[in-house]
This record gives C-alpha cells, structure tokens and sequence, in this order.
C-alpha cells in the first residue's frame, strides 16, 4: 500500500477559461459575436484601429487580473503556507488530462465496459475536504480475469488519476507488477490501462492507484451540502448519491450493476464530525503524520481520523454509500435501525421509526428471508434529489420524505413517508439482494418495490386501506405517458449510456412496472406469486437477474399449482407487456341471441390513432348482475386474450343486465363497451363498489378524451354519482377530479369554461356545502377526502371557500395564528392567488423562517398560485438567483407556476429565455429539467404553442432532454387534435345540460316511483 496520505491536487476550472466553447456557440441565445474580420481570400485581417483597441484591452485585463488575484486568493500570514491543494501545478507526466467533453450530449457512445475483467474486490480510501470541496483517495480494486486481454478498462468521471501512482500486481505467492505502457481517458466516462503481456484467464489481480476529485454541486456522486443548524449557524457536509450511474464520479470503478463485487470503505473525517456507511464501523484511527512533509495535506492536521467499515457483501456500486456528518441521532430501543437528521428535526423521526422495524419484519416474513446486514442506519439528508435511495445498510431520504411533524404535516405527508419508506425497504430485497441484471429491466426493481410497499403499508396502518389507492398512485400515473406514441417498452433494451439510463427513472419504470407486477399477481394468484418470489430470491441472492429469471420462477410454480396450461408461460405472456409500448383498448360488442361477447383489442392512444398490429396476451375477469349479486371480489381471469386480435366468448347475460370486464382494473388495459352497456353501468353506478365506480369513470372519461366514446357517457356517470354520493367515498371522488381536471386545463382559455364551472359547482353543491375548512375529524380517509373536494370548492373567487381561506391566512398575518397543517396548501393556494404583493411577501418570508419540509413544500406550491405575472416572473427568477430554493425544489417551484393558467406562458418563456443557464445550475440528474418540460406539455393546447415547443426543442440542441420533450410534444399533439374534435360537442352538451342536477334528480324520482310500483303489484 501507498502512504496513508495523500496529496490534494487542483482540477483544473473550464469556467476559468474566457475562450468560446462549442456549446458556447451552439447556443448562442445571447449573440455574443464570437468572430474576427476576414478578407474575401479568407485571410485574417485586423484594422489598426481595432488592433490598438485590442491591446488597450489587454492591458486593462491584466490589471484587472492582477486585482483580483490580489483581493480575493487567500493571503496567508506569518509565513504560513497555503495547502498544497492551493498551490500545485499539474504536469503532464503527473497525471493523465481529463477530458472535458460531455459524454451525454453523444448518443453513439457506449458506455458500457468489455466483460473480459469483473471486480472481485474494492479497498477505497477517501478523505474529503470541506472547506474547497475537493476530495482525494486511493483505490485498490481485486480483478478477476474472465478472458485473455492485455488492458483494463473502468469508469470514473470528474476525476484524475495520478499515473505515476497506478500498479497492476498479479497475486499468489510470488507477486509480480505488470508493466504498464500506456493510460488513457477513453470517451463514455472510460479509463483504459494497456499493459505490455496478456492477463492470464482466471488469474486474479490488484489494480492501484491515487486519485483526486471535487464534491459535486447536483446532488450527485460524493457532493456537498451546506445547512444552517438549530442556531441558524451554516453548517457544511458531505453525502453520496451514486444510482444509476453517479459512483464513477466518487471513485474509479466498474459502474454497470452486474459488476457486482464486496467494498471496504475507509473514509476520513476531523475529530469533530461522524462518518457512515453501509456496514458497522470497524475502527477509528488517528491519521499518522506523514514523514515526507511535501505530503502535506488538510488531514495532516491534529484531530483527523480514519474510520474503517467492515466488508460488504456483494452487491453493485450504485448500492455503495458513505457521508461526514454532524447529523444528531433520534434514540431508539435497540434494533437494526438507526435514524439520523439535523439536530432541531431529531424529534420528527419518531414516526418512521415506529413503522420501519414493523415493515422490516413484514418483508422477512413475506419473503422468507431476512434481511441479511447488521444495520440500518437511515438518514435525513439536508439536500437529496430523489425522494429517498435505498443503499444497503444506509438508506437516504430527502427530509420532507422522512421526518413527520404533527404540527406542520399532512394527510398526504404521513402517507407518502410510510410508503417511501416501506418501497426502500421492499428495495432490501428486490434490488440489494437481487439485482437487475442491466437497467434495461429498472422495472423489475422499481415495479416490485412500488407494488410491495402497498402491502407494507397496509401491514402497519391497516385503517387507511392502502392498496384500495394502487390505480390511483400508479395505474392512472402509467397511463399518462402510456397512451402516447412516443412511451416506450417497459424493458428498454437499447439503453447505452447514462443520458439513456437516467431517462429510464420514469412513470413507465416506476408505475407501469408496479401495475403489471400486480397484475401478474391477479392472474397467478397470491399463492403462486408470492412462492414465486421467494424461489426467485433465494435461487438469485447476491447476484443478478433478468426478467426472463423471475418469469420461469413464475412458471414453475404456475405449472405446480396448475395455474397455467402446461403449454403456458409467465414468459410469452409477460413479453408481450415489456417489450411492446403502450397499453390495449378491449372493445366489448354483445351478441345476445347467442350468448356471447365479441372482444377485439388494439393499442390505446390518446390521440385516437389507429394501430392494427399490436396485440397482448391478456387477462380477463368478469362480473355481471344477470344470476343476483354479482361478485366484485374475484379477479381471477375467467379468460384470455392470447395474443389474438379479437375472440368470443360465451357468457350468461341478457339483454336486460349489465356486464363488466377486468374487475378493479387488476389489468393494465381499458375496456370501452357498447353504447346500451354504458348506459346501465352509468345507471348503476352507486351499485358499483367504489373501486369500481372509479374505474368505470377512468376509463369512460380517457376514451372520450381518445375520440374513441362520447362525452355524454362519462359526465353524466359522474353526475350521477356526485349527486347521490352522500358519504363522498374517496377513491371515486379522487379519481373524478383528477379526470376533470384535464377538461378543466384544456378549457381555462376558451369560451366553454364557464360552462364547465357550472357544471361541477352544478353537480357537486352539496359535496361543497358539506365539506368546509373546519377540519376537526381526524381520521384518516375522511382528511384525505376533504383535501381533495376543498381543491374544488376554492376554486371560485365568490365561494364560501374562498371567503373562509382568506379570513384563515389574514389570521395568521395579522394574528400569527397558524393554519391547520391539512388545509395549508389550499389556504395559501387560494389567499395567495386572491391576494396580492403583501399576501406574497409574507408566504415568502415563512418559506425562509420554516425548517419544515412539509410547510416548505405547502408553500413552495402556493407561492405559484399568486394571479400577478410580475410575481410569478420574479419568482421563476429564484431558480437561478436565490440560494434558498434548492436544486431539489426546482421543478416543484417551477410546476407551480406551469399549474397556473395565467402562469403557463409565463414559465415557457422563462425556461427559453435561460435553457443555458438552467442546465448548468440545475444539472443532468433526477430529470429535473426533463420534469419542466413534461409538465409544460400538460397545459399547451394550441397549434401555435405546438410549434413553438418544437422550434424550442430543436433549438436547444441539447439531447439530455431528448426523451422529455418528445413526450411534451405528443401531449401537446393529443390536446391540439381533442380541441379539433372535442371542443365543440362538449361545449354544445354543457350547455345544453345546464341544469343537469334537476335533470338527475328528476329522473331518480320516477326510477324510486316505478320501482315501488313493481314492488307493490309482486306484493
């Protein structure tokens, strides 16, 4: 081993340089004249003139230079010397150049590392220093020789290696050093080590070598964080985020999730900070003085240690995670789970540490395995782009996804944090102990753990009836994206490169991948699945699987249960779901004179496009009202579509009853029936078991808005069951205002939205008499509803909402009497967007005053619901101007000002006007940008916008939004083509229906007066 210390060396700044770069000219929105004058025989030509001034110039530059070298580098005293970090001038024989190109931008570039070497082992040391955010390491890496080759390959990026540093020693009794003869950054984030002789297959090597790099800035790799603590003193650490493709940017390493290899991490810390890690601590130890002064670096000092951790299992580098803190922990009872937050949040722990080891134990059972680490330690991280990371034996959460405060969290707050943490820990197992093979198949580990952490959820808070939510969380999430031309296949297999990889953290990953595992449960039934899953972990732990793995787990216990027919698969029914984009529409046409239902299935688009060649092996369940009470409760399939375009089925129904398909939507697909079958279920509907009644409006609603049914249907279902709904059952209603809220942003500009006003305020007066701001019942579901209908009922400047939210907020100006944490975000919302600059500044100032996540959040949103542009553009301006909103936050800040109609144009501009300078502060992960640009898509209806989100796109030039922005186009290419054919009949139907609660009413009566009737002449 090398000396335990090692020199810091400087990275070279690219901003320093004030020469032009390609991107630079690329996109030159600000037509900076990047040119010279040239002669016609293109020959260089300088005036004098010009060449005076130039010199004039570069006197003054100098000067200049000279001042601010003089100002602002730190002058130390008393013959104290700078830290060689300061001073150290690299040369070319010291280190390798690193290349400054951007990877992302080039979609040729495969990333991905031969397979003729895999890591067996990885001893990283790494010392971080907090005061210029640079970091220094070393590295020994164990390799195992799979096939003869005389290089080595491996990922880094954002950092240099010393060469000199760098030896490759065969093992065994007598080790050798290899010779090297040459080194060099390869494109795609590779460093390539050439030796002069062959690697012998199945020899075992040691690669070594020292490195230097810098805390990244975006949350990503080993980044720093800067906090204030409880005294408002900013406080400084740093932490790691390394999924999917950010531990290159940490330490040199093979960064593909089959490289899957054990990690002893070392790290270094002052005496006055803590380090973790995925593993328990082994030792603490006293960083040694080195003999060799010119070693000097900022570790050299007294009170620096080096903390040891045991060896991990094996597992992949995304799974790797280690940060220098000065976090306080919240005390528990002994057990494996450890919580950590700043020091004023500590007591807001104490909710997921009820839960946590409760959903641990669930899943131990549930898989018959468990977990297999000591520890766990889980952490509120300051500033955290995801939602929570689910690092082995270190789970990291964004604070507002962690930390519950009964006096500023919601309803949707506690919810969320038991079901983030429920997925990390499902990810325990279904990722950590298995892992996908590639990132092809992300689903096979974001699916279950969105699917599972239903279950867990459920486990620890049965009242709330969780999973009954699912098709609200992620079905309807799936299909949003779903039902477009440009979604992809589930399994994307031509993913090569990180801009690629990052692209598949979506709702196609993460929703659909959750709405066909638990179809796949419905079909196999909860026995075969759940025995399934435990063969397929135990057959696959500490290693890598594919889909095909899980989907022969599946058969062979289909076969053994004799779920499916022997000639059958999980596999050819599957891959027809994750390597075809999209979901079916089943079309549902009687013939009753024979008994039968004609079925035909094609791909659903919102558009309305027709697609003939598209068919999936489809699951179908059935009910129907023809033998008595039908039964809801069975989802088995009672039969298939196998691929095939259209069958027939025979089915006991008469003209007089109704039938349904596809029971609580436990299949990923729509079902639109004849126009008479429509009109009974839409009859009935109150017949219907909730989660019926919202799927029966899903689907209704989104094939009116494909073109593919009337509106007609849809609304006066919903009329229906908002006038008679009296106990306002949540999932119908959420699912409602969720379908009536894309009528309500593709109208907001036309003529029609009054008339749409009318109606829900038409139909839904006493849900809103009903529901108001006194929000004394505390039970779960009922919070939940009442959210969800105040959304609605504040919404009109003249309603008693409104009135009632404005009196509540000027309360708390006027007063400092606080709003209920549950009716915050509608408080603010609708205060805010009535009020003024005042009303503004006052939210503003509570924003910086809160250490609240949760109260952050509430007001982040209704800081965008403000009606004055200045204020919203004063707002968007925070992104790029204020320290306080944080890259975390930025594309919340900015959703809510898109939310807004009077803001939509408002961010467009903003985001066009600073698309350069967005990226550089913002950066490429957590698809922050990318998240803009969706949300952009949602609210643009009109063909001029069209073109003018198509001149942005191809005017960026820019290929890490690529993805996003073909989805934001084809949403607006599905709202331009609805208003051409929608526009007018729905227009035309609500006036027509202006009285429709009388309507309804009036008809319930008489369907009350011939039902007695009958009842009286059977008596």
């Amino acid at each position: 081993m090398r000396d335990k210390n090692f020199p810091l060396k400087k990275i070279p700044n690219d901003a320093e340089t004030g020469v032009p770069t390609t991107v630079d000219l690329e996109n030159n929105s600000s037509q900076k004249k990047y040119t010279v004058n040239q002669s016609n025989n293109k020959g260089l030509v300088i005036s004098k003139p010009l060449c005076l001034l130039m010199g004039i110039g570069a006197l003054l530059l100098a000067i200049l230079v000279g001042l601010v070298v003089f100002f602002l580098v730190p002058q130390y005293c008393n013959g104290e010397k700078p830290p060689e970090a300061l001073t150290h001038v690299q040369t070319s024989s010291d280190n390798v150049k690193v290349e400054s190109k951007a990877d992302d931008d080039d979609d040729d570039i495969d990333e991905r590392l031969p397979r003729s070497i895999e890591p067996r082992h990885y001893e990283i040391k790494i010392l971080p220093d907090l005061r210029n955010f640079t970091t220094e390491g070393s590295i020994t890496m164990t390799l195992q020789v799979l096939q003869t080759t005389d290089e080595i390959q491996f990922h880094l990026q954002g950092i240099e290696i010393s060469q000199e540093s760098v030896r490759i020693t065969s093992t065994g009794d007598t080790p050798d050093n290899i010779e090297i003869t040459n080194q060099e950054y390869l494109p795609g984030d590779k460093y390539r080590i050439k030796l002069n002789q062959n690697l012998a297959s199945d020899g075992i090597y040691e690669l070594y070598a020292e490195y230097t790099g810098r805390l990244g800035e975006h949350l990503q790799g080993f980044y720093g964080i800067h906090y204030n603590d409880a005294n408002g003193r900013e406080r400084t650490m740093a932490s790691t985020q390394f999924s999917p493709v950010e531990a290159r940017k940490a330490f040199p390493c093979f960064d593909e999730p089959s490289f899957k290899s054990t990690f002893k991490i070392i790290l270094a810390r002052p005496s006055d900070m803590s380090t973790l890690s995925n593993m328990p601590l082994l030792t603490s130890t006293p960083i040694e003085q080195p003999t060799n002064k010119s070693k000097k670096s900022i570790a050299t000092n007294d009170g620096w240690y080096w903390d040891e951790y045991q060896t991990t299992p094996k597992m992949s580098t995304y799974l790797v995670a280690f940060m220098v803190h000065d976090l306080k922990p919240y005390e528990t009872p002994e057990g494996p789970m450890k919580f950590w937050s700043r020091d004023q949040l500590v007591p807001f722990a104490a909710y997921a540490a009820r839960i946590g080891p409760k959903i641990l134990r669930y899943f131990e059972g549930y898989f018959n395995s468990k977990f297999p680490l000591e520890k766990i330690d889980v952490v509120a991280v300051p500033s955290f782009g995801f939602s929570a990371m689910e690092n082995w034996g270190l789970i990291t959460f964004r604070e507002s996804s962690l930390l519950y405060d009964s006096n500023s969290s919601t309803v949707e707050d506690i919810s969320n944090i038991a079901k983030v943490f429920a997925h990390e820990l499902a990810h325990q197992w279904f990722g950590n102990l298995v892992t996908p093979r590639y990132w092809n198949d992300l689903w096979l580990k974001e699916g279950f753990a969105n699917y599972m952490a239903f279950l867990g959820v459920n486990e620890v808070e049965p009242s709330w009836k969780f999973p009954e939510e699912f098709v609200l969380t992620y079905t309807e999430a799936a299909l949003q994206n779903d039902a477009l031309e440009s979604s992809r296949p589930l399994s994307f297999d031509e993913a090569k490169n990180s801009r690629q990889i990052r692209e598949l953290f979506d709702g196609i990953s993460y929703s659909k991948g959750a709405a066909i595992v638990r179809m796949m449960n419905h079909f196999l039934g909860e026995s075969t699945f759940r025995q399934g899953l435990v063969n397929y972990l135990k057959k696959y732990q500490y290693s890598n699987a594919d889909r095909s793995d899980l989907f022969a787990s599946f058969t062979e216990e289909a076969h053994k249960n004799e779920v499916l027919q022997p000639d059958e698969n999980v596999e050819t029914i599957m891959e027809t779901w994750t390597k075809t984009a999209g979901l079916p529409v089943i079309n549902v046409q009687p013939d009753y004179d024979r008994g039968v239902l004609q079925l035909t299935q094609k791909r659903f688009y919102y558009s309305g496009k027709a697609d003939e060649d598209t068919a999936w092996w489809v699951p179908i369940s059935f009910a129907t009202n023809a033998s008595g009470a039908p039964d809801f409760n069975d989802t088995s399939p009672k039969f298939w579509m196998r691929g095939e375009r259209a069958i027939a089925v025979e089915v006991n129904v008469t003209r007089h009853d109704w039938y349904l398909l596809n029971l609580e939507q436990t299949g990923y697909f729509i079902v639109n029936y004849d126009a008479d079958n429509w009109r009974k279920l839409a009859g009935d509907i109150m017949k219907m078991p909730p989660l019926v009644r919202a799927q029966l409006i899903s689907d209704s609603m989104d094939l009116a808005r494909a073109g593919l049914l009337v509106y007609d249907v849809p609304l006066m279902m919903i009329a229906n069951m908002a006038i008679q709904d009296d106990n306002i059952m949540y999932i119908p209603t959420k699912v409602t205002f969720a379908k009536l809220k894309y009528l309500s942003d593709i109208l907001s500009d036309t003529p029609a939205f009054g008339l749409f006003e009318h109606y829900h305020k038409n139909i839904f007066q006493e849900t809103y008499k009903r529901v108001t701001l006194d929000d004394r019942v505390h039970e779960h579901l009922t919070r939940k509803i009442r959210m969800t209908v105040l959304e609605w009922s504040c919404r009109s400047p003249d309603s008693r909402c409104t009135h009632l939210a404005k009196t509540s907020f000027r309360n708390w100006i006027v007063r400092g009497k606080n709003v209920e944490s549950n009716l915050r975000s509608i408080v603010y919302c609708t205060a805010i967007r009535e009020g003024g600059e005042i009303e503004w500044d006052f939210a503003y100032k509570k924003y910086l005053e809160s250490t609240s996540a949760s109260e952050k959040d509430a007001i982040l949103d209704a800081l965008g619901c403000t009606s004055l542009k200045w204020l919203l553009s004063r707002y968007l301006d925070k992104l790029l101007s204020d320290r306080s909103i944080t890259i975390q936050d930025a594309d919340r800040l900015f959703n809510s000002v898109v939310e807004n109609k009077v803001g939509t144009q408002i961010a467009f501009d903003f985001l066009r006007k600073n698309w350069n300078a967005i990226i550089k502060h913002h950066g490429n992960g957590f698809n922050i940008v990318s998240k803009m640009i969706l949300k952009l898509g949602d609210h643009l209806s009109t063909e001029f916008q069209l073109s003018e989100l198509i001149r942005f796109r191809d005017g960026t030039k820019d290929k890490l939004t690529t993805g996003s922005f073909a989805i934001a186009i084809d949403k607006v290419k599905a709202n331009v083509e609805w208003m051409r054919k929608n526009y007018q009949p729905v227009k035309e139907w609500l006036e027509n229906n202006r009285d429709l609660r009388s309507t309804v009413i009036e008809r319930l009566k008489y369907e009350s007066y011939l039902q007695s009737q009958g009842a009286a002449r059977g008596a």
